[in-house]
């Protein structure tokens, strides 16, 4: 159901650049989001991705570049003028009010009239899965409820553009996994065109449409969760996003295929997302994530011989840290059926069932 009265507007970041003294917080950032689609900011602190939020919500005038909403350039403009929605870490819900006031603040601030509030209100209850509970104070609300009635007030003026800054900071980690979803659910019903801030993860990975993964200010990366996960770009994003065994080694296309070599003789084809990696004999970082490496029996062919050092139950899956022979420490991650009896000190055959490359910098 498409709860929206407005067409979704597309976002136009063009070379945003953002200095506070000697400190380049923002680097000619530009970026094009396509109306209705919901992209997320991830990065470490310092980063830059709440800079750039700032900037798009009028809170923070940029030093140059342009911001626009479809045709309309707006970074000129002041923040009560750019039609955008807002939810913050807190949700800033009003304790005196009603869940149903606190969804119509915003509409009220507009003129709208009494029978044009509550229709809206009635259809944002509905998006945000409280029919029934618009008589109720935001006490009175759980945690994720509160979180629904933030995103329902956000929403209830058709904005632009929706800016989430970190809504989920202050949710357990249980309730987390739920109103993630819930969020999602909602912002695909509505058909708005959403930014989301987060240095968590998992949160851009399940959430997101696109991902930009920015570093002290740039850009390294922009992609759909599985590239980013997948096809790592630098050796930041292979760091940051997801776990991953980064093993030196040097680039290897004498055969004509791209391979990584580990020492004098290992050889392992890789694949690559990155223009850097292209040199024969350049050094890399030969990256395997935890779930692409597999034990069998030391005898198997075609296997690196390697050792348990170490083993953390997690449930379904187990991480199993190796002495591997070439490829020094390497943490596997398997499903626990599979390797319930698997006793540290066994010596195993390691595989390496996928692998990326990346440039080795410094």
């Amino acid at each position: 159901m498409n709860m929206s009265n407005n067409a979704a507007q597309p976002v136009h970041i063009d070379r945003v650049r953002k200095t506070f003294g000697e400190f380049v917080a923002v680097r000619e950032l530009s970026l094009d989001i396509e109306a209705g689609e919901f992209v997320t900011f991830l990065g470490p602190s310092g980063c830059g991705k709440s800079t750039t939020l700032k900037m798009l919500s009028g809170l923070l005038p940029q030093d140059s570049g342009e911001i626009r909403f479809g045709n309309k350039r707006i970074d000129m403009l002041p923040a009560n003028k750019r039609n955008i929605g807002l939810v913050f870490q807190n949700y800033a819900l009003f304790p005196h009010m009603s869940v149903a006031e606190n969804i119509a603040f915003g509409l009220r601030m507009r003129g709208w009239s009494r029978a044009d509030k509550d229709k809206r209100v009635e259809q944002l209850l509905q998006l945000v899965r409280l029919e029934g509970l618009g008589n109720r104070k935001p006490e009175q609300l759980s945690g994720g409820q509160q979180q629904r009635v933030a995103v329902a007030r956000a929403l209830a003026f058709n904005p632009d553009l929706v800016l989430l800054d970190e809504p989920l900071s202050n949710l357990d980690a249980k309730l987390r996994e739920q109103v993630r979803l819930d969020l999602r659910d909602i912002q695909r019903r509505a058909n708005q065109t959403t930014i989301f801030v987060t240095h968590d993860q998992v949160e851009a990975l399940v959430m997101s449409d696109r991902i930009v993964l920015m570093n002290k200010g740039g850009v390294e990366q922009v992609g759909t969760p599985y590239e980013l996960y997948a096809t790592p770009a630098t050796e930041f994003g292979a760091r940051f996003v997801g776990a991953n065994n980064l093993i030196a080694g040097t680039l290897d296309k004498s055969s004509g295929a791209i391979q990584a070599r580990i020492g004098p003789e290992t050889v392992q084809p890789v694949s690559t997302h990155s223009n850097n990696v292209e040199k024969d004999g350049m050094d890399i970082w030969y990256c395997v994530r935890p779930e692409h490496v597999a034990m069998r029996p030391q005898s198997s062919a075609g296997h690196f011989g390697g050792r348990v050092m170490d083993k953390i139950y997690q449930g379904t899956t187990v991480l199993i840290d190796l002495d591997v022979k070439g490829l020094g420490t390497v943490r596997a991650e398997r499903p626990a059926l599979e390797v319930g009896d698997l006793g540290v000190g066994t010596d195993v055959g390691v595989h390496i069932e996928r692998s990326h490359a990346v440039a080795r910098l410094g």
